[in-house]
């Protein structure tokens, strides 16, 4: 879990450097490594806003080549604790979170998780693939490359042509 904890702040800002591990975030670590988070905190009264970058090297599958290689993503995202009574229950703002009063620290776990596997890019190309060629058609087979045990049945298939003449 990735908490951090706000009673020894005072109001204004705090700026952090966070390393935590694949398994601070819940995250699998054959996939993620490297992962860095810079956190920016505004401390008022009543709210907390929580600006944060995270940078992680991933562990990737190439789509077109389908080898594995590490891929350096970056995340950002903002987000506000406010007091419950402020949040709408009815609205879908995912970047309001509960603070209660006297909190002693905020969870920024799922946070800083969900912006890091938001980071992964869908189209996930290993450098050197874009010019790699691939079979873009596909043609009938070499002779050498047709199993023997097909022969038999083309020559059933053309047995049975002659014998509908």
């Amino acid at each position: 879990m990735l908490r951090i904890d706000i009673q020894p702040l005072s109001n204004g800002v705090h700026e952090l450097d966070i390393t935590p591990s694949p398994e601070d975030l819940e995250v699998d670590s054959a996939s993620f490594s490297d992962i860095h988070v810079d956190v920016r905190l505004d401390i008022s009264i009543s709210r907390i806003y929580v600006q944060f970058t995270v940078t992680a090297s991933a562990l990737l599958i190439c789509d077109r080549t389908l080898v594995d290689f590490a891929h350096r993503i970056l995340g950002s995202h903002a987000v506000v604790f406010v007091p419950p009574k402020e949040i709408d229950a009815d609205d879908e703002d995912d970047s309001l979170f509960p603070l209660e009063k006297g909190a002693e620290e905020i969870d920024l776990t799922e946070i800083i998780r969900d912006t890091l596997l938001l980071a992964v890019p869908i189209r996930k190309i290993a450098p050197g693939a874009e010019e790699e060629e691939l079979p873009t058609s596909f043609g009938e087979p070499d002779e050498e490359d047709i199993d023997p045990r097909w022969k038999a049945l083309k020559g059933l298939a053309s047995d049975s042509d002659q014998g509908d003449r």
